[in-house]
């Protein structure tokens, strides 16, 4: 399945905002409105924030003005660029056929300023799979790291327990370390905080939304909107990543239920 990640496509942005020296205490206002193009100024829900907002901040609570004007500035190639490298629109590893996916370039036949904005936030053409999400996720707890997936890394003979075959764990390197995804892990633990689900799950975990809108127009004139999460624990020393997406799900935070199943399941409830 190929589906837009939404607002879980923000950390991508960050990655290339931060490789390309953007101060990480550096704001943007939000105003509720991005006002740069005259006859294009979508808007922010501003949920828990307003005024100056820093990248930290802005993964927090999700504001869309930073990551409008953010985007914009960096431009949608290179930020497309930097989600591929970690894992978006790419091959797993996995032993299967998969999907391929997609972002957005300004090479798109539909391409104008505009979309620039609505990929910034991980919508326009961008469409990607659960799994790709959770390499990504992976990648951005490990610090740039992305690891090659697999559905097993190991078979083991039930009978003697010989290991008949196993993988070798490999990774591919995104530069930037420390300086490049601290302050996005920072960002990310903020945000699993202000959900209280996963603020009582067992062990401290890091999280980012996503409500991605879909074309279908409900009768009111809105839309009908997937609910989409990426994740890891613990928050300060992985050792699981996941990603989750509920078609027609409503938003981001109802994803949240299934994440914590997991970190109960995991690690206790």
């Amino acid at each position: 399945g190929l589906y837009a990640p939404g607002s879980a496509f923000k950390p991508a942005v960050a990655a290339a905002a931060l490789t390309a020296g953007i101060d990480p205490a550096a704001t943007v206002s939000c105003t509720g409105r991005y006002g740069f193009y005259s006859g294009y100024q979508p808007g922010c829900l501003q949920y828990g924030h307003s005024g100056p907002v820093d990248l930290r901040t802005a993964l927090e609570y999700s504001c869309n003005i930073f990551f409008y004007d953010v985007g914009r500035r960096l431009g949608v190639d290179a930020f497309s660029a930097m989600a591929r490298q970690l894992g978006l629109a790419a091959p797993t590893g996995v032993e299967i056929a998969e999907a391929h996916g997609r972002l957005t370039w300004t090479t798109d036949e539909n391409y104008q300023a505009g979309l620039t904005l609505m990929a910034a936030i991980g919508q326009g053409n961008t469409a990607v799979t659960p799994l790709q999400l959770a390499a990504y996720a992976a990648a951005l707890a490990n610090s740039g790291q992305r690891p090659a997936l697999h559905f097993a890394d190991r078979a083991v003979n039930s009978a003697t327990g010989e290991v008949l075959w196993q993988y070798p764990v490999s990774f591919t390197e995104i530069p930037g370390g420390e300086a490049v995804f601290g302050p996005i892990r920072d960002g990310m633990k903020r945000m699993a905080q202000t959900t209280r689900i996963l603020r009582e799950a067992p062990v401290l975990c890091a999280a980012k939304t996503g409500s991605p809108q879909l074309a279908d127009t409900l009768p009111d004139g809105g839309h009908y909107v997937n609910s989409v999460l990426i994740g890891y624990a613990p928050a300060d020393a992985p050792q699981i990543a996941a990603a989750v997406v509920l078609e027609y799900g409503g938003g981001g935070a109802n994803a949240a239920p299934i994440l914590r199943a997991v970190l109960d399941a995991v690690f206790g409830g």
